[in-house]
């Protein structure tokens, strides 16, 4: 394997629609300097006008702005976005009016952590049989990987 330039802390979580219970307790025992919230978020290709639609399949992960719970931290955000136009790997921006994340509780547990969501769009989301795209999950996949394999201290301390 490859040396990073950082700690990695991976923490799998349920039930995040039921509350951060999962993600509050990883805050308080892990202490994150930042974290990168992945998840499955809704596609809206399917049911919404061309020019609204913010999540769609086979277009790279879904970096969310903000959302009702959680605001990403704007110069974190912008260093993601920029390393992936660097890398060539595509990615979707979205303003979300509902919905909900781990981030919310990492950004205001203890003295906070700058964070931001990469989203794998889905079909059918909450159901028993969600839909994605290989694309999307390795696009997603390759972005986070470049991101901790650019990440350190000098970094961090930008956000």
């Amino acid at each position: 394997g490859r040396e990073l330039p950082c700690d990695v802390v991976a923490v799998l979580s349920t039930q995040e629609e039921l509350g951060p219970r999962n993600s509050k307790v990883t805050v308080h025992r892990v202490h994150p300097d930042i974290a990168v919230v992945m998840e499955g978020c809704p596609a809206d290709d399917t049911f919404t006008e061309n020019y609204m639609i913010q999540t769609a399949l086979k277009k790279g992960p879904m970096f969310r702005h903000m959302d009702i719970s959680a605001i990403c931290a704007p110069r974190y955000q912008r260093w993601a976005l920029d390393l992936a136009a660097k890398k060539g790997i595509p990615v979707q921006e979205a303003v979300r009016q509902g919905g909900g994340n781990n981030a919310a509780s990492i950004q205001t547990a203890l003295v906070g952590a700058p964070s931001i969501v990469a989203g794998i769009p889905v079909r059918y989301a909450h159901s028993t049989n969600c839909i994605s795209s290989c694309f999307d999950f390795d696009a997603t996949v390759e972005l986070v990987m470049a991101l901790l394999q650019t990440i350190d201290e000098t970094v961090i301390q930008g956000f």
